[in-house]
């Protein structure tokens, strides 16, 4: 499971078409997004264990949250490749956590509380085992993001 968090951007009545222009204004108005909001995620089928995964609803407050403490509950493993994916996300007048103010903002904690007695183990990208991070030729390797102790 590959999963990152997002650059925050205000809207600011400009276009962002080309790849430089997503760097660019990441870096210069980007505002990194809490370890708690998940931005994307992709998982391999096969190894996911959806049979786990209650109805919920996809949007709402802790649905990224729940599949990755699935995942390590089940031995999944979790790589955070927000070191090397820009995912831009632009704001508007609604905010930031608009999810959050809807009238049934809390549909999924209702059913995960029913579901597991709530969220349980790795919750957030910074407590996935694994990380990306970008060589200096440009090239991306995984690595442990917490090293074993002897």
């Amino acid at each position: 499971m590959v999963i990152g968090r997002r650059s925050d951007v205000p809207i600011r009545n400009r276009t962002i078409y080309i790849l430089e222009d997503v760097k660019k204004v990441a870096k210069a108005d980007g505002k990194l997004h809490s370890s708690y909001g998940i931005d994307y995620f992709a998982i391999a089928s096969n190894n996911y264990p959806w049979h786990k995964v209650p109805d919920l609803v996809i949007g709402r407050p802790a649905y990224d949250n729940f599949l990755v403490a699935t995942a390590t509950r089940y031995n999944v493993s979790v790589v955070d490749a927000t070191d090397t994916v820009i995912a831009l996300h632009q704001t508007d007048a609604d905010g930031l956590n608009s999810g959050h103010r809807r009238s049934d903002s809390d549909y999924n904690r209702r059913i995960i509380r029913r579901y597991t007695a709530g969220l349980q183990g790795c919750t957030r990208t910074n407590c996935a085992k694994y990380k990306t991070r970008r060589l200096t030729k440009g090239s991306i390797e995984v690595v442990t993001r917490f090293p074993r102790r002897s």
